[in-house]
């Protein structure tokens, strides 16, 4: 389900270490694909304005990509010399997830790979960090890293939602779970499923009725795959906490989840499952796509 060709690693030149690029060399190993080292940069200082005008802008601009072309090439170097196809692009974009989803489209890449940080509760809310537009606008599976370093046996989580409560297309569940055990397979790893869900306060009755309601609607999601009782998990926790307190508990180095576009001013009011999950977690996480996702950004632009 996730067949690799070409994947498209963010890298940022000022940083010393590369926990993106150090992962996707991980996958490497074990299969064949192409990878592009994706530099994009933007400094206030080469905007038009005062300073410069639009031929020296043009020039100077085009000295500083290639001074981070030059780090991108000594990072690829090393890398070809043991047989690995790499290439390198630098781009002047601001903002940055823009440029980066749109050098990911025209590439036609099958995974975009980006070291993250967590973020603060208000970049959150207003959606100001790259990380979460590209979340609402990566068109193909977006893999978020962390410093934790994968385990000999990585264990991955594939965290569904087989009642549809935050609103995901039909479909989007088996895909993930698909991509989960592709990966586990190729890296000799574990699965493990977990669907986590929140639950309104009801009588007892109804509460027993729901909850036998999110065990079916699991039990019948997974039977179509071959899993040990012991690796599939329902808990009656908001997803963000139960997917942390489960990752803990597994030593989880992955979680794959799924992710649709909405409304900047829907994500305010509502909040996205996938972007707070991801603050919350210690471990990857990589992003799914339903099949028929179209991003904003090309629906802006054709508009």
């Amino acid at each position: 389900m996730l067949k690799l060709k070409k994947v498209l690693v963010v890298v940022d030149p000022e940083q010393e270490s590369q926990p993106a690029l150090d992962k996707v060399l991980v996958l490497a190993h074990r299969e064949d694909f192409e990878i592009i080292l994706l530099a994009c940069d933007y400094t206030d200082y080469l905007v038009e304005g005062y300073y410069f005008d639009a031929v020296d802008l043009v020039r100077l601009r085009e000295e500083y990509l290639a001074e981070r072309k030059v780090v991108l090439e000594a990072l690829a170097e090393p890398l070809r010399q043991q047989g690995l196809i790499v290439d390198t692009q630098t781009v002047w974009g601001h903002p940055g997830y823009k440029a980066i989803v749109m050098a990911a489209i025209a590439a036609g890449v099958d995974l975009v790979v980006r070291h993250t940080r967590q973020h603060s509760a208000l970049s959150r809310l207003f959606l100001s960090n790259d990380d979460w537009q590209l979340i609402r606008c990566c068109p193909m599976p977006l893999l978020l890293v962390k410093e934790k370093p994968w385990q000999a046996t990585p264990v991955f989580l594939a965290a569904v939602d087989p009642k549809h409560a935050r609103h995901k297309p039909q479909g989007l569940d088996h895909k993930i779970l698909h991509v989960a055990i592709d990966l586990a397979q190729s890296m000799q790893g574990v699965v493990h499923v977990v669907h986590s869900y929140s639950q309104i306060p009801l009588s007892g009755s109804y509460l027993k009725q729901a909850k036998l309601e999110h065990k079916q609607a699991l039990a019948e999601l997974v039977s179509e795959f071959d899993l040990p009782v012991a690796q599939i998990h329902l808990l009656e926790e908001a997803p963000e906490f139960g997917l942390k307190k489960l990752e803990k508990d597994l030593g989880a180095d992955m979680v794959v989840m799924g992710a649709i576009s909405r409304s900047i001013i829907s994500e305010v009011f509502i909040g996205s499952t996938t972007e707070k999950v991801i603050d919350y977690l210690l471990s990857d996480a990589l992003i799914i796509k339903p099949d028929d996702f179209a991003s904003p950004l090309i629906e802006n632009s054709a508009s």
